[in-house]
């Protein structure tokens, strides 16, 4: 056997030329830079929403009833079904979903993170005994779940905040167990077992340091998908009850209307729209910068 035999083609080995990465890498840049300006133009609207200029948002003004966007001085994105201000009402639902969003990953990452990395990382009873139940956490229908969750313990903020992180979790410990069998058998691993290190020593200092960026990534991709969750829950009627507005029950709320006054139900669709490419589109870009690969996971 020809041990000099030449290295396959980068094409042939699923990694992209270093030219053609290169100018992947260039033509995203505009795309990164638009996305992180959208999640930091909410947030920061999110933060100082106190102090804008804009009516209160429970608030109904009888005059101008499901005004179209421009047609009013006092209303710049109109007014929905009972007069409500759709700008004040959007960043009140940024402000909700955003939360809802980032409570639930972080819920999902503290609750799943570790069990994937015990599950990857050691042998005998401990990883059937982890892999089997995330897998029937898996096999459940998550929505049904959360419908069942919040029917039982009522709507409200906190219920669905863990709700959904309690259903995403298994997810993100299946992603932490693949990354961790990656890494568990990585000549540094295998060196600091040699050197006698202990078990939890080095899952903190050479497994965890490494698997927390595919989790870090997929967290961006959970954060949409909490996102859509609280989305559907509050279509259905489900989610934060009145007189807190999300995107999801501002189009529950103005489906009724959206033959004759679609501005109500294609303003939020649109913010939430906006929100999840811009998140999916930093996941990609996360994922390629750190050499994350589907495979892998």
């Amino acid at each position: 056997m020809n041990t000099l035999t030449a290295a396959p083609p980068a094409a042939e080995c699923g990694t992209p030329p270093i030219k053609s990465r290169a100018l992947i890498s260039l033509r995203a840049r505009p795309m990164v830079a638009l996305s992180l300006l959208w999640i930091v133009f909410l947030v920061a609207l999110a933060a100082v929403r106190p102090l804008l200029p804009l009516p209160d948002p429970a608030r109904s003004d009888y005059q101008n009833v499901a005004v179209p966007p421009g047609f009013s001085g006092a209303h710049l994105l109109g007014t929905d079904e009972i007069g409500r201000d759709i700008l004040a009402r959007l960043i009140t639902g940024g402000q909700v979903s955003l939360l809802v969003g980032i409570g639930a990953v972080a819920i999902a990452v503290l609750a799943g993170a570790p069990l994937g990395i015990l599950a990857g990382y050691f042998r005998g009873w401990v990883a059937p005994v982890i892999g089997t139940v995330i897998d029937i956490q898996l096999a459940f229908p998550a929505l049904v779940a959360l419908i069942a969750l919040v029917v039982f313990l009522g709507p409200g903020l906190i219920t669905i905040v863990v709700g959904i992180g309690i259903v995403s979790a298994p997810a993100v410990a299946r992603v932490s167990r693949a990354a961790t069998k990656t890494y568990a058998e990585r000549e540094f691993v295998v060196a600091a077992q040699g050197m006698g290190a202990g078990s939890w020593r080095i899952i903190r200092r050479e497994v965890l340091p490494n698997v927390i960026v595919p989790v870090l990534a997929y967290s961006m991709v959970l954060l949409a998908v909490a996102i859509v969750a609280e989305g559907s829950l509050s279509f259905l009627g489900l989610g934060v009850p009145p007189p807190s507005s999300s995107w999801g029950s501002m189009m529950g709320s103005g489906r009724s209307e959206l033959n004759s006054k679609p501005h109500i139900v294609l303003l939020p669709a649109l913010a939430m729209m906006l929100t999840l490419l811009a998140l999916n589109f930093l996941a990609e870009q996360f994922g390629r910068r750190f050499d994350i690969r589907e495979s892998a996971l």
